[in-house]
């Protein structure tokens, strides 16, 4: 299962859960997730729930930047549309939030060896 997490001084605050295909972020009463911060647009960001292509019963979760004012943030670094990963710290305006994902496989840390 995989959910975002609203973290206020090393708490979590409230959850949510990412089971939908799209996750929209931002200030506007009809946003999935509403975040009560004057540093937010209407229409933030969102999160894009993939099938992964190679493994079966597996999600690849992504952060986009919806031309926000004042930018996304992904672990500090402004993204326009970047992966996630299980720990991946999200900042809109001054709110964070933490991506958790406990299906997370670590492929990227995989090492394929090649026989000659």
């Amino acid at each position: 299962m995989a959910y975002l997490a609203l973290v206020v001084e090393d708490v979590v605050i409230n959850k949510w859960k990412l089971d939908d295909e799209i996750i929209i972020l931002g200030r506007a009463r009809d946003c999935d997730i509403q975040i009560d911060d004057q540093s937010v647009s209407s229409k933030h960001a969102r999160i894009i729930v993939e099938q992964d292509p190679f493994l079966k019963n597996n999600s690849l979760f992504y952060i986009e930047d919806l031309k926000s004012t004042n930018g996304t943030r992904l672990n500090e670094n402004n993204v326009s549309k970047q992966k996630l990963s299980d720990g991946d710290w999200l900042g809109i305006g001054f709110t964070r939030f933490q991506f958790v994902n406990n299906n997370s496989t670590n492929l990227d840390e995989t090492a394929v060896i090649l026989s000659e």
